[in-house]
């Protein structure tokens, strides 16, 4: 199930070199041959490249996985997070690891990603929140041919102000690469859906609601413990994101 979440990303420089999105004329794929006897290391905890914001002396990390063409990612992003962002995160209390998964429309979800990718560090969780917010929007402009128009404008957060500038973002295979490695990760993290939480190292599946969230971490903090509670999974009806 997992596997048919992330985009293969053999696979993206077909999806990224499509008509109605695609600025780029190539986008070089990072060369995997070796990868599958290279250890995956960090798969539950930061890694130094990874996308954060909050206190690195914050007691509880979350790693969350998302896609910004994900429906129930861009819910959350856009109804959620505010929420968890002002009580969780801004006071010190977690920090949020943001790593990309990509799922279809495989050639939205990837060249938002790598846009992103390209941004001023401080502007990362800008470019993607926008794209989470608008989801239906750049959907909509998609199918009518005018993703130009769209990413354009997801461009310009990023400070990728000409065409020159985002297609040497798209063709960089380091952004690349970068995505590539939050797939493998969530490979070896076994995620089965998205959005996926992980808090201190383990998978949670419980309610996603801002306020149970804030519980959670709240619970956790006051009796000074690292490991979840014993939580009722939600339904994961949304394996593909959709």
């Amino acid at each position: 199930m997992r596997n048919a979440l992330f985009i293969s990303l053999f696979t993206a420089n077909a999806f990224l070199m499509s008509a109605s999105v695609s600025f780029a004329q190539s986008t070089p794929i990072p060369d995997t041959t070796d990868t599958p006897a290279e250890p995956i290391d960090f798969v539950f905890s930061e890694a130094p490249e990874d996308q954060v914001m909050g206190s690195d002396t914050a007691p509880l990390t979350a790693i969350v996985y998302a896609s910004v063409t994900c429906g129930h990612c861009g819910q959350w992003f856009s109804e959620e997070w505010p929420t968890v962002k002002k009580e969780l995160v801004e006071t010190g209390k977690l920090r949020f690891v943001l790593r990309a998964l990509p799922t279809p429309p495989a050639q939205l979800s990837l060249t938002g990603f790598l846009m992103a990718e390209c941004a001023p560090e401080d502007k990362y969780f800008d470019v993607v929140m926008y794209q989470m917010e608008n989801q239906q929007q750049i959907f909509a402009n998609a199918q009518a041919g005018k993703a130009r128009e769209a990413y354009s404008k997801v461009g310009a957060i990023a400070d990728l102000n000409t065409e020159e500038e985002i297609n040497a973002c798209l063709s960089d295979p380091a952004n690349m690469a970068a995505i590539y490695k939050d797939g493998k990760r969530a490979n070896a993290a076994e995620v089965a859906g998205v959005p996926a939480f992980y808090i201190s190292g383990e998978a949670y599946k419980g309610s996603q609601k801002a306020q149970d969230f804030i519980d959670l971490i709240d619970g956790m903090i006051a009796i000074g413990t690292t490991e979840l509670p014993e939580i009722e999974p939600m339904s994961q009806s949304h394996d593909r994101g959709h």
